[in-house]
């Protein structure tokens, strides 16, 4: 394609009304997410017939708070990237998930203030049910919107690459992978012809850097992506010099070693741009709100459970002789051992304090109450003591016992980043035990098979993924799959 076709081509291609500016279109999502959650409560109060009008100040305050929380833990959670409102069905359970955390969080608040008989419940049925039905049209109606403003080329980001070789085929290959309908490839420009790869396709061979300025200049780019081996500091330097004259975005694209983690980000120290290559997760805020999600939970399962929680110690007592609860040096966060308590389920001459053995199906050391804990996983409800101590979480990766062995082999002798998944407490239930993997570890791919999943959780955590993990150990404990 010559660069006047190319050029007539874009100008034609661009007569649009906007370009697609991915933090406006979250502030306006974040902006109708917040005004729904408010004037639903407030519409639904104001139809109440039982509704007091001395009592909106306090009703103005919680509708208030819960459209606040719910968008921070949206907005935490990256759903309103373009990406998550695109896809809106798979950030559904999300939205579902958030919000449930949201008012039970209002709720609990309610109870330390001694003021939750003041509220109707049925305003507050209705209120969640209307809430998050009006969240679900917001983003059903925000995805439309874009779809076909991305359709009709009235919302794109035309994407000019410099660049031929190896790296360029490279960024043209992701950049159709991800299948955003508002990403537009230009074309591929580069002054060497003697370099441009075998690969690369026929109909983006746009010209060279002049006629990338030239097209700027008549027609619409808005961003302009250099993709040169960055070894070639000169050729790049006099590139960027031509470039920083447009009124456009120009990025520099990373080395190919830097695509093995995509999902990784630039950040500045002291000024110098750095990849970041493994961050510490749950830091700042997240940290802070995995704390709270774990200490009203598990106040939240303690006190309607210390009920039969006693019934199990005194069954416990009767069963047979020996303590009620079995401690366990288990590893922690950072590597660092913990006692780890559960309801005791072994005759207690039999007990193996640093599970050399692994535990079989009819295993002889387990008590007849015992199998019956262990396979309803009542056993591990002590664990919400460590939770409350901080040394474990109610979602997280299992804690294992120090000698616990795989094949024969220590863990950490078969699966080489074994102790990664030692950078989060860990938890009740995890992400690996919700996908079938619990139980005993009789072969290697089965711990192998943890880890997998428990760095992967590690690497994806929010909120929603908890909450979602949790109701998933509810049906799996019905289940009770692999457990004995």
């Amino acid at each position: 394609m010559s660069a006047s076709i190319a050029r007539h081509n874009i100008v034609k291609s661009n007569r649009r009304n906007f370009t697609l500016v991915p933090e406006i279109i979250a502030v306006l999502v974040a902006c109708a997410d917040a005004m729904i959650l408010f004037c639903t409560g407030y519409i639904i109060y104001m139809n109440d017939p039982f509704g007091k009008i001395e009592q909106l100040p306090m009703y103005l305050s919680a509708m208030a708070l819960y459209s606040l929380l719910a968008t921070v833990l949206f907005y935490s959670n990256n759903l309103y990237k373009v990406e998550s409102i695109i896809k809106w069905r798979t950030a559904c359970s999300k939205i579902f998930l958030l919000c449930i955390f949201t008012f039970m969080t209002l709720l609990a608040l309610a109870f330390a203030l001694q003021i939750s008989s003041s509220f109707s419940r049925i305003w507050a049925f209705y209120w969640f049910i209307s809430s998050l039905s009006g969240v679900y049209l917001i983003r059903m109606l925000a995805r439309q919107c874009l779809v076909t403003w991305a359709q009709k080329g009235q919302l794109t980001r035309n994407i000019a690459i410099v660049g031929s070789g190896d790296q360029g085929v490279l960024m043209v290959e992701l950049l159709r992978k991800q299948q955003h309908p508002w990403v537009h490839i230009v074309g591929v420009f580069d002054d060497r012809s003697e370099r441009i790869s075998e690969t690369m396709d026929e109909g983006l061979k746009s010209g060279s850097v002049d006629s990338l300025i030239l097209m700027a200049r008549e027609g619409h780019i808005d961003e302009i992506l250099v993709a040169l081996p960055w070894g070639a500091e000169e050729r790049i330097l006099a590139i960027l010099h031509k470039l920083q004259v447009l009124p456009v975005n120009i990025r520099l694209c990373p080395e190919r070693v830097c695509y093995k983690f995509p999902n990784q980000n630039y950040s500045y120290y002291n000024g110098i741009p750095i990849l970041n290559m493994f961050d510490k997760p749950l830091s700042g805020w997240d940290c802070v709100l995995k704390t709270i999600e774990d200490k009203i939970l598990a106040i939240l399962i303690l006190i309607p459970l210390a009920p039969l929680l006693i019934i199990i110690a005194a069954l416990i007592k009767l069963d047979s002789p020996g303590p009620v609860l079995f401690r366990q040096k288990r590893y922690g966060f950072n590597n660092q051992l913990i006692d780890m308590y559960k309801f005791r389920s072994m005759y207690v001459d039999k007990q193996d304090n640093n599970a050399k053995q692994l535990t079989t199906r009819n295993d002889p050391r387990v008590t007849k109450l015992g199998r019956f804990l262990r396979s309803t996983s009542l056993d591990e409800l002590p664990q919400l003591l460590n939770v409350l101590t901080g040394e474990m979480s109610i979602v997280g990766p299992r804690p294992h016992a120090t000698e616990a062995k795989a094949a024969g082999m220590l863990y950490e002798d078969v699966v080489y980043q074994y102790a990664a998944r030692h950078k989060v407490k860990p938890g009740i239930t995890g992400w690996a035990q919700v996908n079938g993997w619990r139980g005993d570890t009789d072969t290697e791919e089965k711990i192998q098979k943890r880890v997998v999943y428990d760095i992967d959780y590690i690497n994806r955590w929010s909120l929603a993924l908890d909450l979602k993990i949790i109701l998933k150990t509810i049906f799996v404990v019905i289940i009770g799959q692999n457990a004995y």
